[in-house]
C-alpha cells in the first residue's frame, strides 16, 4: 500500500509537471490571451501560414509610448512583416505603456531576457536570428536591448528614437547589427546631429561600438531611402543609417524591408 501512495505521489506530480510544460508549450500568448513571465505580459503571434515546427526567426516589437502590447498585433504594418517574411512576433508590454531605457541596470532589459526565454519554451525559435524593432520610445528600448545584451539579439531595426547622451555610453556586451530610420522632421524624438548638423552622430554610439570608421563606405537606397552604411567595421558588424524629410513616423514598408534584408545578412554569431 505505501508503494502505491508513493507511486501514485509520484504519478500525480511528474504527471502534473508534464501537463503544465504541455499546457505551457500550447498557449498562444496572442491577442486575446497574454503570456505572463516575472509578473508582467507579452504577446506573440506566428506568421500565416507557419507549419507550426519550422523554427522561427523572431521580430520583438516594442510598442510606442502609451501603447501597449494589443498595439503590434494589430498593426498592419508589423503583421505585413512578419508575414512575408516568415517571422514570429513578440510584443513585450511596458509597465505603465512606457519603457524604462534611460540608464543601465534598468527593470526591462532583464524583462526582456526572460520573455526570449519563455517564448523558447512555448515556440521553436531560431536564436540566432532574434532581431528588436520599435517606434519612437520602443526604438529606444530596442537601442537599450542592443546595448546591454548584444549576446541575444542578431540586430536591431529600429525607427524614430534613439538613446540620449551617445557621447558618454558604452556597450558592454559588445557590438551588434544595426539598421536606423530617422525623419529629419522629427520633432518628438530629434534626430541627434552633430558639428554643422551632421547626421552620422545619429549612430555615433553605433560606430564606436562596432569599431567603424568615422565616415561611412558605402551608399544604399532601401525602401525608397537614402542610407549610409558602415559595412567594414573592426567587429564585423555593420551600421545602416537610414534618413528621410518627414518627422516622426515609421515609413510605409519600413518594418518589411529591414528584416527582408536583416534576415539575409545578420546572424548572431557570425559577422555581416
Amino acid at each position: 500500500m505505501r508503494f502505491l501512495t508513493v507511486a501514485g505521489l509520484l504519478f500525480m506530480t511528474f504527471g502534473f509537471a508534464a501537463g503544465h510544460a504541455q499546457e505551457q508549450k500550447d498557449h498562444p500568448c496572442g491577442l486575446e490571451a497574454a503570456c505572463s513571465v516575472d509578473e508582467r505580459l507579452y504577446r506573440a503571434k506566428p506568421p500565416e501560414g507557419w507549419d507550426g515546427k519550422q523554427a522561427l526567426p523572431v521580430l520583438i516589437h516594442f510598442h510606442g509610448w502609451k501603447r501597449d502590447s494589443k498595439h503590434p498585433l494589430k498593426n498592419p504594418k508589423v503583421l505585413s512583416a512578419i508575414n512575408q517574411n516568415g517571422a514570429l512576433l513578440v510584443a513585450p508590454e511596458g509597465l505603465g505603456r512606457t519603457w524604462d531605457f534611460w540608464d543601465r541596470g534598468n527593470r526591462d532589459v532583464p524583462f526582456v531576457r526572460a520573455v526570449i526565454e519563455d517564448v523558447a519554451k512555448r515556440y521553436p525559435i531560431d536564436k540566432s536570428r532574434i532581431f528588436a524593432t520599435g517606434f519612437s520610445y520602443g526604438s529606444a528600448m530596442a537601442w537599450r536591448v542592443a546595448c546591454d545584451s548584444a549576446d541575444l539579439i542578431a540586430g536591431i531595426l529600429p525607427a524614430a528614437g534613439t538613446l540620449f547622451r551617445q557621447e558618454s555610453m558604452t556597450c558592454p556586451t559588445g557590438p551588434v547589427n544595426v539598421m536606423h530610420v530617422h525623419g529629419f522632421k522629427d520633432n518628438v524624438m530629434d534626430l541627434p546631429l552633430g558639428p554643422d548638423g551632421d547626421p552620422n552622430a545619429a549612430v555615433d554610439l553605433w560606430r564606436r561600438t562596432n569599431l567603424c570608421a568615422a565616415e561611412p563606405d558605402g551608399q544604399e537606397t532601401l525602401n525608397g531611402h537614402d542610407c549610409r552604411t558602415w559595412s567594414t567595421c573592426q567587429s564585423g558588424k555593420e551600421v545602416m543609417l537610414c534618413l528621410h524629410q518627414r518627422g516622426h513616423i515609421v515609413p510605409k514598408g519600413w518594418i518589411a524591408t529591414a528584416l527582408e534584408r536583416a534576415l539575409k545578412k545578420y546572424r548572431l554569431g557570425e559577422n555581416s
